[in-house]
């Protein structure tokens, strides 16, 4: 009760500001006499406002979604190394845009566990988000596969302002924003759905400061 009790604060919380932005939009546009190109600028703030709501909605669905386990049924032999190749391809246009170097360090033997290949990859491109989004430019992020006799998983790791050991464990909870990224675009949910991934697949989180910047490992126990 308590756990449900915080995340229905923080969606209050984080809710709060989106929907009171969009209420005063329409109240403004509704009192003022506006021409037709204003009229028509309000009319899409208004819609940018609701849409970015719908996402978050949308988000927190998937959440609970992946969290039920049903995907499970879903699961089968995949290999790290070809979901990260494709993840890392999708997000080279947006990296080469701030001219961030994003590199793929593939494991030397594949690196295959069993799971949903579409919930793995949407997990590592969250991870890749992040990183791009708070890294500044001219900087590096670095996505490295890991295929161990014990272990299989994944490493992302960034030079940008990193996450404090404090907030380690709270920015893994739905809609939470550390300090550092209050500024930023987002409504806090990558992090909290790439912790769900984990969990569904038994996997381990692992967040720790790359001096400078973050790390965060994705990790489980190989299978015969």
């Amino acid at each position: 009760m308590s756990e449900v009790k915080g995340v229905c604060d923080d969606i209050a919380h984080d809710l709060r500001t989106p929907l009171t932005r969009l209420i005063a939009g329409l109240e403004r546009t509704q009192r003022r006499g506006l021409d037709e190109a204003q009229y028509a600028a309000s009319i899409d703030a208004a819609l940018n406002e609701a849409k970015s709501l719908l996402l978050t909605f949308k988000a927190l669905l998937r959440i609970s979604e992946i969290e039920d386990s049903a995907r499970r049924s879903h699961f089968a032999p995949l290999d790290l190394n070809l979901i990260s190749a494709d993840a890392v391809e999708l997000y080279e246009p947006l990296a080469q845009e701030r001219d961030i170097n994003l590199t793929l360090e593939p494991a030397r033997f594949p690196a295959v566990m069993p799971g949903d290949a579409q919930l793995l990859f949407d997990a590592i491109c969250n991870l890749l988000d992040n990183a791009i989004k708070f890294c500044p430019d001219h900087s590096a992020v670095r996505l490295t596969v890991i295929s161990e006799p014990n272990r299989v998983g994944l490493c992302v790791t960034d030079n940008g302002p990193g996450i404090a050991q404090a907030e380690q464990e709270a920015v893994l909870r739905r809609l939470y924003r550390a300090e550092a990224s209050r500024h930023t675009p987002g409504n806090g949910l990558g992090l909290s759905m790439v912790s769900a991934v984990a969990r569904l697949h038994d996997m381990k989180l692992s967040i720790s400061d790359a001096a400078p910047g973050c790390r965060i490992e994705l990790t489980t126990r190989r299978t015969a």
